[in-house]
């Protein structure tokens, strides 16, 4: 009896340390995010979201619908959707930085624009 005790003390030591990790100067980076675009020079945002009424027309194409929001030289940029977060297309210019964020929802009417978030400076 007194070695299974023993053997339970050390797992359960064993456990604990594992689950302390270890510590370190640089910060952990999640991989989907490394390099990718940032807001970079946007001190502000607004976000809006757009309510349609029932039957709106929308955009042949999701291309068509972000047109409003593209401004010269940018690029768009797909995020894919993940748990608890819609898929994004990202308004990005040549140095990495997004100037808006948007949501879109595709209905038998065609592409609407359903989230906007922009830097408001």
């Amino acid at each position: 009896m007194r070695n299974a005790a023993t053997a339970a003390a050390t797992l359960a030591l064993g456990v604990v340390l594992a689950g302390c990790g270890h510590a370190s100067s640089r910060p952990a980076v999640d991989p989907d995010l490394a390099g990718k675009p940032t807001w970079g020079g946007c001190t502000e945002s607004s976000t809006g979201i757009i309510d349609y009424t029932a039957g709106a027309p929308g955009e042949p194409t999701a291309g068509a619908a972000l047109a409003a929001y593209r401004v010269d030289g940018d690029h768009v940029v797909v995020v894919p959707a993940r748990a608890h977060m819609n898929r994004r297309w990202l308004l990005v210019d040549d140095a990495n930085r997004i100037h808006a964020s948007l949501e879109l929802m595709h209905t038998r009417h065609g592409w609407l624009v359903s989230t906007v978030e922009q830097c408001a400076a």
